[in-house]
C-alpha cells in the first residue's frame, strides 16, 4: 500500500508506513524478478519513452539476438496494412513445419478450426505465419520491420548498437524471417522501441489493424503469454523463443490505454514459461502502484491508496449526501475520473491537486460511511469503448446538465450530453450573485486598460460558452479560470450567468454550481433519497457507459431478424449472423418437435477477452447460453463451427423452455448433443432402450426413478 496519509487535529499531514508492507517500486520489482537470471529488462513510460526501471541496461543496448516470435506482430501488421491479409484470413494449422532442415512445429493447443490472424498471433502459430509470409515480397517485409523501429537506436544508453536486418534471398529465408529466426537480430532496447511505437498507435489505429491488437490481448488471456497476465490489469504482449535458446516477452499495460511498455530478455529459457513470469512480477508491481495516487494536499505531496483517495473525494464533494446509494454513485464517478485523468499534474510531480481543479478532497474527514461507500464499489468504474469514462461531476446543474462539447470542444464523449434533471430543482435552481471591481478584473485578465465585458455566445441550455473581453472572444473556460485563480473560485460559481455593468464594477447573476457536465450531485442526492440505486443514478447521468471492474464498455447495436435479435458492436461484420440465427432456430424447433415462444437474443462479442470477461467462460468455449440469451465468441473465430454452434445453443434455448427443474446437467447437455449431432453415447443408449418419444417426454416430466 506504500505511504499512507493521516491528518492530526491541528491539520498537519502526517506520513506513516502503511501495513502490511511497502509497495515495490518498478525498479525493485525488476531487480527481484531477475535475481539469478542472465539477461536484461527495460521498462519505459509509454507516452514519453522515459525509462522507469531496468536491469543491465548496457546489455539491453548492446546485445543482439534473434527475436523469435516476438517479431510476429510486426509481420501481421505488414500483412494487414498491405491488404495481403484481413480479419477473415483463416488457415488450418498442420502443426508440422520444417524450413531449411529446421523443425519449427507448432506447440499450441489443437484448435479444431482454421485460425484467423488474431488467434494465430495469440497462439503464436508458426505454420500460419510461415504460410502468410509468402504473400509478402522480401523487400517489403524487411522495409516494414525496419519502419517498425526494430533496428532503430533508442538513445537511452551510451555506446548503443542497433539491430541488423536484411531482405531474405529465398522463400524459406523469408518464412524464417517472419518467425524471427533468420535475417534479423534485435537488441532489447530496439524491441522496446518497436513495441512502444505499436502501443502508441493503438489508440488511433484503423479498423484494419483490429486483429493485431486483439491477438496481442488474447495472447495474455489464453495464448502463449498467459503467465505474464497479473490479476486486475489487462496486458497486451507477445512471447518469443529463438532457436538459439533466448527467451523474450514484450508488451504494454493497460492493454487498451498503454501506460508502460516493457521488454524481458533471458539469455536462456523459453518465452512462455521463462520470460512471461518475469514480466508478470513487474506488471503486478505496476498494478499495485496504479491503485495508488500522488496528491498535493495542504502543501505536501502524499501517496494514497486509490480507495482512500476516493473516500477523501467523497468527504470533500458530497459528505452530506443522505443516501448510501448516491454516495456509491459518486464513488464510482470519482474513481473513473481519477483513472481517466491520472497524471494531470505530472509536470509538478504528482497526479492530482486537492482543489476543484481536479477533485476536491478532505483527508481529515474520512468518516466510516464514506470509506464504506468506497469499499462497497471497490474497483468499479464506468467504461466506454474499452476506456475509463470521463465521469465529470458538479454540484448543481440548475435543472439542465450540459453537453461536454460545449464546455470543452476537444472532448467528444457521447455519454456526456445535456439532459433535463428535475431532481435537483426541488428547492430551486441554486441562484447566486457576485460583483467584481473593474480594476480588479483588469488585473485578473492581464489587461492594461479598461475592461469591456459582454457575453458573446451561449449553449442551447443557456450556459455561457464565449465571453467578449475588450473586443476579443475568450472561451468561457479561459475567462473563468483567469478570474478564479486571481479573485477566487467563488466569484463565478457556474457558467450559467448574466453580466450587468454597474459603473465601477460588473455584477454577475446566475444559477447552478459548477460546469454542469456529467453527474449533478444535488440531483444524485435526491435520486438516492427517493430510492434509486447507484446503478440507476449512473445510468441516468452517463448513458451509454458500462459499469464494471474491467473494460466492458462496448457500444451495442441491435440487429433484428424475423424471430431473433443479434446485439453487436460491429454490425457490418455481424450482419450475416441474423439470417444464420433465424435458420438455426427453425432447425432447432424441427429437431425438438415444438416451437419456441420467446425471442432469442444473441450477443456477439467483438473479442475473446470481452467474451471471457462477460461470461466467465474460458476462451476455448465457443458460446454460453442462459435462458434465451446466447453469448457468442467472435464469429470469425468460429469459422466452419459457426452454424453447428448456433444450432447447439438454439437447442438449449428451445429445450430449456420446457425443461423440468430437476433434470440434471448431463441430461440437458446430452439431449442437446443427441438432437444436434446424434453423438452423445449416453442419450443414444437411452433412446435405443426406451424410445425417442419417451426420452423426449422426460424433458418435461423429469427423469423416471
Amino acid at each position: 500500500m506504500g505511504v499512507r496519509a493521516a491528518v492530526s487535529a491541528c491539520g498537519v499531514i502526517i506520513l506513516a508506513a502503511a501495513a502490511p508492507g511497502r509497495t515495490q517500486t518498478p525498479q525493485e520489482a525488476v531487480s527481484r524478478a531477475m535475481t539469478g537470471r542472465a539477461g536484461a529488462v527495460v521498462v519505459a513510460e509509454a507516452a514519453s519513452g522515459k525509462l522507469l526501471a531496468h536491469h543491465r541496461l548496457t546489455v539491453a543496448g548492446t546485445r543482439r539476438a534473434s527475436p523469435g516470435s516476438a517479431v510476429k506482430p510486426f509481420v501481421l501488421r505488414a500483412l494487414l496494412e498491405s491488404g495481403r491479409a484481413a480479419a477473415s484470413s483463416a488457415l488450418p494449422c498442420p502443426r508440422k513445419l520444417e524450413l531449411l532442415g529446421r523443425r519449427l512445429d507448432c506447440t499450441h493447443p489443437e484448435a479444431g478450426f482454421p485460425l484467423d490472424p488474431a488467434t494465430a498471433l495469440a497462439y503464436s502459430c508458426n505454420a500460419y505465419f510461415a504460410r502468410m509470409a509468402l504473400r509478402l515480397e522480401p523487400a517489403a517485409l524487411a522495409r516494414a520491420l525496419e519502419q517498425a523501429g526494430l533496428t532503430a537506436a533508442s538513445g537511452l544508453v551510451e555506446n548503443e548498437i542497433t539491430g541488423t536486418l536484411r531482405p531474405a534471398a529465398t522463400p524459406e529465408q523469408l518464412q524464417l524471417q517472419a518467425l524471427g529466426e533468420a535475417n534479423i537480430e534485435v537488441t532489447p532496447l530496439g524491441l522496446l522501441n518497436a513495441y512502444r511505437r505499436l502501443a502508441l498507435a493503438r489508440a488511433k489505429a484503423p479498423p484494419v489493424l483490429t486483429p493485431l491488437f486483439e491477438g496481442l490481448e488474447a495472447a495474455t488471456v489464453h495464448g502463449t503469454a498467459q503467465l505474464a497476465q497479473p490479476a486486475g490489469l489487462k496486458v497486451a504482449g507477445k512471447t518469443g523463443t529463438s532457436a538459439g535458446g533466448h527467451a523474450w516477452f514484450a508488451g504494454w499495460a493497460p492493454a487498451q490505454a498503454p501506460e508502460i511498455v516493457l521488454v524481458v530478455f533471458l539469455e536462456q529459457g523459453r518465452g512462455g514459461p521463462g520470460a512471461a513470469p518475469v514480466a508478470r512480477a513487474i506488471l503486478e508491481a505496476h498494478a499495485r502502484g496504479a491503485r495508488q495516487v500522488a496528491v498535493r494536499a495542504q502543501g505536501q505531496t502524499v501517496t494514497l491508496p486509490l480507495e482512500t483517495y476516493v473516500a477523501a473525494v467523497l468527504a470533500g464533494e458530497c459528505a452530506t449526501f443522505p443516501s448510501e446509494e448516491a454516495l456509491k454513485a459518486m464513488a464510482v464517478a470519482a474513481r473513473s475520473w481519477a483513472f481517466r485523468h491520472r497524471g494531470r499534474h505530472r509536470r509538478e510531480g504528482y497526479d492530482f491537486c486537492d482543489t476543484t481543479h481536479c477533485q476536491y478532497l478532505r483527508l481529515e474527514d474520512l468518516a466510516p460511511r464514506l470509506r464504506a461507500a468506497a469499499e462497497a464499489t471497490e474497483g468499479e468504474m464506468l467504461w466506454y469503448e474499452g476506456r475509463p469514462a470521463a465521469a465529470f461531476h458538479h454540484a448543481h446543474c440548475g435543472g439542465t446538465s450540459e453537453d461536454a462539447a460545449n464546455v470543452w470542444p476537444e472532448l467528444r464523449a457521447p455519454y456526456l450530453r445535456s439532459v433535463a434533471d428535475t431532481f435537483c430543482t426541488g428547492s430551486g435552481r441554486a441562484p447566486w450573485s457576485s460583483q467584481v471591481l473593474k480594476s480588479d478584473l483588469a488585473k485578473a485578465l492581464g489587461l492594461g486598460g479598461p475592461v469591456i465585458l459582454e457575453i458573446a455566445r451561449r449553449a442551447p441550455s443557456g450556459r455561457v460558452t464565449e465571453v467578449r473581453v475588450a473586443g476579443s472572444r475568450w472561451p468561457e473556460t479561459r475567462f473563468e479560470t483567469a478570474v478564479g485563480r486571481a479573485l477566487g473560485w467563488h466569484v463565478l460559481k457556474s457558467n450559467w450567468y448574466e453580466i450587468a455593468d454597474a459603473g465601477d464594477r460588473y455584477v454577475f447573476r446566475g444559477h447552478g454550481a459548477g460546469h454542469g457536465v456529467g453527474l449533478c450531485q444535488a440531483g444524485a442526492a435526491e435520486r438516492g433519497r427517493q430510492g434509486h440505486t447507484y446503478r440507476q443514478i449512473l445510468e441516468f447521468y452517463f448513458p451509454g457507459t458500462a459499469l464494471g471492474l474491467s473494460a466492458r464498455g462496448f457500444s451495442w447495436v441491435r440487429l433484428a431478424g424475423e424471430r431473433v435479435e443479434v446485439w453487436s458492436t460491429r454490425p457490418q461484420q455481424d450482419g450475416a449472423l441474423v439470417e444464420l440465427a433465424d435458420r438455426a432456430l427453425e432447425e432447432a424447433e424441427r429437431r425438438a418437435g415444438f416451437a419456441l415462444s420467446v425471442r432469442p437474443r444473441i450477443r456477439a462479442y467483438p473479442t475473446v477477452a470481452a467474451f471471457r470477461d462477460a461470461t466467465g467462460e474460458p476462451g476455448s468455449v465457443a458460446a454460453s447460453t442462459i435462458g434465451h440469451a446466447i453469448r457468442l465468441q467472435p464469429h470469425a473465430l468460429l469459422g466452419d463451427r459457426l452454424r453447428s454452434t448456433l444450432l447447439h445453443e438454439m437447442l438449449h434455448v428451445v429445450l430449456e423452455q420446457r425443461a423440468h427443474p430437476t433434470l440434471p446437467p448431463w441430461f440437458r447437455e446430452g439431449l442437446v448433443k443427441f438432437l444436434a449431432e446424434g453423438a452423445d453415447a449416453r442419450l443414444s443408449a437411452l433412446v435405443q432402450r426406451h424410445g425417442r418419444q419417451a426420452v423426449m417426454g422426460w424433458l418435461e416430466s423429469g427423469l423416471p426413478r
